[in-house]
């Protein structure tokens, strides 16, 4: 399992953990709404990876530099767009936008002389991208971002958003506007995309609710908004406030999309005649230093918070759509637009002292106690520090002032100190010193690399942590078990590990007979557990952690055992591989790195994981279970829908872009048909099958060890799939 602890150790020179942190952060920014770090770090460090990559001369398996992110969750029914719906990429300085705005105007000068080259800039909202299609003038579909080339349908909830128009009515008349059309009919389809987003009351309005119900409320707008549409009960949804701004528009009938809509500029005005919602101040510009000073004086407008929703910079396009369709888009991004990021909100605040958090893998991480602050419209009393090496880079001292800034808008960490502040006020200040004992268990602190680590497996945090895992919803799924009744379960009775979670709660339950003192089980553990804990919430710990057995599945239970890196996705990649837990248990060190996906470090991880305290899924461990058996948990994979046979015995690997499959189809296919389907090259494998721009390394590594390399036509002609 990857943790946050270890994304705060990558090491950005080494191209193997950079690509574990990248894969991850990005994994906890499309899926999770969670960001771990800015954009901006992301940017930076992804191009780092793009340099390590390049000068090694291979792409790890799962590397983020070959693939775009995706917010596809599940729940939802999948649809492919009928335009790609692209990213944009990133400027972060006046320069780097000038340089674009310079090269691209060159270029449509010299492609067409003697016509003007203009540019627009809308708002970079910071929401849920979606794309909204209209069939005959009706909407018909609204559909996520995705992967850019699918997404998830999520009409039903769009349909409870007040500003989205459910039918689209062409004017009567013509408008008095120069982009107006003498008259308007509307297309087949039109694909009309926008922003969903959470205006500042509706955010407010939601954590004060979620507050008074006792629950974690969200952290910025952008996850509320996500987290809304994303709703499987509309009715849900209905109730969250949100909006859509329109910022573009499509058609499949290419005559009529060049007649109404022949530019961005146009095409803004055609969706306020349709009855969209959209930022009405932009305008085209010729003249460049223009275009510049409107975008500073809408900066000005943004860091005064006077937008009702969240916003970190501006989008500037091509305005003529001829224009655009001549620059014509790459594999990520369209090359006619930049969205210019603003520095992020900073804020000075004290240092009033520094703890030591201890992580499920003995980590130590060092926390700021800060003066609170207001940052993005939250107030921040913590922010993390890191490791010790970053402590003396950037020079920091208890009693220091230092800026902090949120981390994709989420998480706070110091960025530095306030040199200006600390010496106008003659700041008083002490030096941070790590423990040299664990701050839970009193261990002595082994130090690895520029980390300090408890090397005690059963430290209290540890074990707690480990057990809050299992049981997340992410594995277990058992509720009401977070760290403080963790904790209470730890103290009092002596619930250590997950084997000792099932003996409390099913093992001894399951044996216990009723005496004079106590009618019932919960009787016995009301009576340890003391005060706040009243019958019928112990009457819910012990049905869910029994109802766990039978429903957990063999790839949350593979994620779920606290071995470092290996989560919910990577423990469905051994579930799929391996089919049975025993055979995982059996694994090598090659059969591991054959799989897609897992390389030589988290390979290594599995097979040095100490795995005694999950000994209830094998047996053998008499604490864990009286009669030493393994408790019925449910120990086999449930394989893809099994096709036939004519691939068995065959071990394959598919490098490239499929005519026929979408990406996550191929491997299902492969396996559905008898083969066994791995991610990188060895002696082992019978097929390299090759789909468009196969990968070289892949194709070369093939060639060396005489593995036979095959066109997919070629491939499904041979076996008569």
């Amino acid at each position: 399992m990857y943790t946050l602890e270890d994304f705060n150790r990558r090491d950005t020179n080494n191209q193997a953990s950079l690509t574990a942190a990248l894969s991850w952060a990005s994994m906890k920014y499309y899926v999770e709404n969670d960001p771990p770090m800015s954009d901006f770090e992301f940017d930076m460090e992804f191009k780092q990876l793009q340099r390590l990559d390049a000068e090694s001369g291979q792409v790890l398996e799962g590397s983020p530099t070959q693939r775009v992110g995706s917010d596809i969750q599940g729940g939802f029914q999948k649809h492919r767009h009928i335009i790609p719906m692209q990213s944009i990429e990133n400027v972060y300085s006046d320069e780097e936008l000038q340089q674009w705005l310079s090269a691209t105007t060159r270029q449509l000068q010299a492609a067409f002389p003697g016509e003007e080259v203009s540019y627009t800039y809308e708002p970079k909202y910071d929401g849920l991208s979606i794309s909204l299609i209209y069939t005959d003038g009706v909407l018909t579909d609204a559909v996520t971002r995705g992967n850019q080339i699918e997404g998830e349908s999520v009409i039903e909830n769009v349909r409870t958003i007040i500003n989205v128009p459910q039918r689209l009515q062409a004017p009567a008349a013509p408008v008095e506007d120069l982009f107006a059309a003498p008259s308007l009919t509307l297309p087949h389809i039109l694909d009309v995309r926008g922003e969903v987003l959470m205006p500042q009351g509706a955010f407010d309005r939601l954590n004060a609710e979620k507050a008074a119900q006792g629950e974690k409320p969200f952290a910025n707008k952008r996850n509320a908004a996500s987290g809304s549409l994303k709703q499987l009960d509309p009715k849900v949804t209905a109730k969250r406030g949100l909006i859509v701004n329109a910022y573009g528009a499509y058609s499949t009938d290419a005559d009529w999309q060049r007649e109404h809509m022949p530019s961005q500029e146009a095409t803004l005005a055609l969706l306020d005649q349709l009855g969209f919602s959209h930022y009405t101040e932009s305008r085209a510009f010729a003249d460049v230093r223009q275009l510049t000073d409107a975008i500073n004086r809408f900066n000005e407008v943004r860091i005064g918070h006077l937008l009702p929703y969240d916003c970190d910079g501006v989008v500037i396009k091509v305005n003529q759509r001829r224009h655009q369709e001549f620059l014509g888009l790459n594999t990520t991004f369209p090359n006619w637009c930049k969205a210019r990021k603003f520095p992020q909100e900073a804020q000075s605040t004290l240092v009033r002292g520094v703890t030591f958090q201890v992580g499920m893998t003995g980590h130590i991480t060092p926390v700021a106690e800060l003066d609170p602050t207001a940052i993005s419209g939250s107030i921040v009393s913590r922010a993390t520090l890191n490791n010790e090496s970053y402590i003396r880079q950037l020079n920091l001292t208890i009693g220091s002032y230092v800026f902090v800034q949120k981390a994709g808008e989420v998480i706070p960490q110091v960025t530095g100190l306030d040199e200006t502040r600390n010496q106008a006020e003659a700041v008083s200040t002490t030096p941070i010193v790590f423990p040299s004992a664990c701050p839970c268990c009193g261990t002595e602190l082994q130090k690895k690399g520029e980390y300090w680590i408890c090397p005690n497996h059963h430290c209290k945090e540890q074990a707690i942590q480990r057990l809050e895992y299992w049981c997340g919803k992410d594995c277990a799924n058992i509720k009401g078990l977070g760290p403080n009744v963790l904790a209470d379960l730890y103290d009092k009775l002596d619930v250590a590990s997950v084997n000792d979670l099932y003996r409390v709660f099913v093992v001894e339950a399951d044996a216990y007979e009723p005496d004079i003192f106590h009618a019932n089980y919960a009787d016995v553990l009301q009576e340890k557990l003391g005060e706040g804990y009243a019958e019928k919430s112990i009457r819910l710990m012990l049905d869910g952690i029994r109802q766990s057995i039978p429903t957990l599945t063999l790839d949350r239970i593979l994620g779920g055992l606290g071995i470092d890196g290996v989560g919910k996705i990577t423990g469905k990649l051994l579930a799929q591989h391996f089919g049975t837990l025993e055979a995982f248990r059996q694994a090598t060190l090659e059969e591991l790195t054959l799989i897609e996906g897992i390389g030589e470090v988290m390979a290594r991880n599995i097979l040095e994981a100490d795995l005694s305290d999950y000994s209830c899924l094998w047996g053998g461990d008499e604490r864990a279970n009286a009669l030493g058996a393994p408790l019925p948990f449910c120990t086999s994979y449930q394989a893809a829908q099994k096709l036939g046979d004519a691939l068995a015995g065959l071990t394959i690997i598919f490098t490239g872009t499929s005519y026929r499959f979408k990406r996550d189809e191929i491997k299902e296919f492969f396996i559905g048909h008898g083969a066994k389907y791995v991610g990188s090259v060895s002696g082992k494998v019978n097929y390299v099958v090759t789909g468009d721009a196969p990968g070289q390394n892949k194709l070369d590594k093939a060639r060396q060890l005489g593995v036979e390399v095959i066109a997919e036509r070629d491939f499904y002609e041979k076996f008569g799939l």
